[in-house]
């Protein structure tokens, strides 16, 4: 008798289970991605109040859950490259100590000399007493080429092999100053994407050829900003529009479907009009 009650019992809770549908992952389980993003007002100033209803993200042109919308604190690896030909400027110099000085907190750095070749002067520390005596060695006696085509590709390169969870490049460059080396533009671009860093550059001149498009193209694509002006003292600013916006970043994540397969396209978006959104529109395959 009481075997018959117990798969009376048993039979029941098997049949109500077949009714219930699929367990759902927990947030912590699910694949997740991670990007960062800029937001800011009219006047270019940080806007620092906004919430995951706010934003809206499509992964290869599907809709996502997304998760958490928050201030960005994970910290940066930044490879600050610098063309040769602006090392003996002194606005350039006082600019990018500025800059380096003001994200050092969050951020340790490289210092890349650009020239017909990479030259890192310092590589990655938070440690302003060695940014300082490698800024104070830079060369005055700079090349006629700085090939920033095939110099971001070295850099991305590196990056990819050692992933990163927030890299950063940003660019200080004399556009023009010569093309060299094996790396068409689509090539690095593609080493940029999979490097998964934002690319930021301060330009002081328009041009043509490789190194203008991946300058143009890279800060695009990668969600990050291209500052172009119209003379070495405009640079220090420059890097500082540049900073602020490293520093008043949100880290979105969000989730990929069971079975879905992780999509290199991403379009982020916002509800709140009147601000200006920079969010990268390709990402690293994963």
């Amino acid at each position: 008798m009481v075997g018959r009650v117990m798969g009376g019992v048993l039979a029941a809770v098997l049949t109500n289970a077949s009714l219930l549908p699929p367990a759902v992952r927990p947030p912590s389980e699910a694949t997740t991605r991670t990007v960062y993003v800029t937001v800011t007002d009219g006047k270019g100033g940080a806007v620092n109040d906004l919430t995951a209803a706010d934003f809206s993200v499509k992964e290869g042109g599907k809709s996502r859950d997304i998760l958490t919308v928050a201030p960005a604190t994970v910290k940066m690896r930044t490879a600050v490259m610098i063309d040769e030909r602006l090392l003996g400027d002194g606005p350039t110099r006082n600019g990018v100590f500025e800059f380096l000085k003001r994200l050092q907190p969050v951020s340790e750095f490289a210092l890349i000399t650009v020239g017909l070749r990479n030259q890192t002067v310092v590589d990655y520390t938070s440690d302003l007493t060695a940014i300082v005596a490698a800024i104070n060695k830079f060369t005055l006696n700079p090349g006629s080429i700085s090939n920033f085509s095939e110099s971001v590709l070295d850099v991305s390169k590196k990056l990819t092999r050692q992933p990163q969870e927030r890299p950063v490049i940003v660019a200080v460059a004399l556009p023009g100053g010569g093309e060299v080396g094996s790396g068409s533009v689509d090539e690095t671009l593609n080493w940029l994407r999979q490097s998964g860093a934002q690319l930021h550059a301060v330009t002081l001149t328009q041009s043509t050829g490789g190194s203008e498009q991946i300058l143009e193209e890279g800060s695009k694509q990668s969600g990050g900003r291209r500052v172009e002006v119209n003379g070495t003292t405009a640079i220090p600013g420059a890097l500082q529009q540049i900073g602020d916006a490293l520093s008043a970043q949100y880290a979105l994540t969000y989730a990929l479907p069971d079975g879905v397969k992780a999509d290199k396209r991403v379009a982020v978006s916002l509800t709140r009009k009147g601000v200006t959104l920079r969010a990268p529109t390709a990402i690293p395959d994963k």
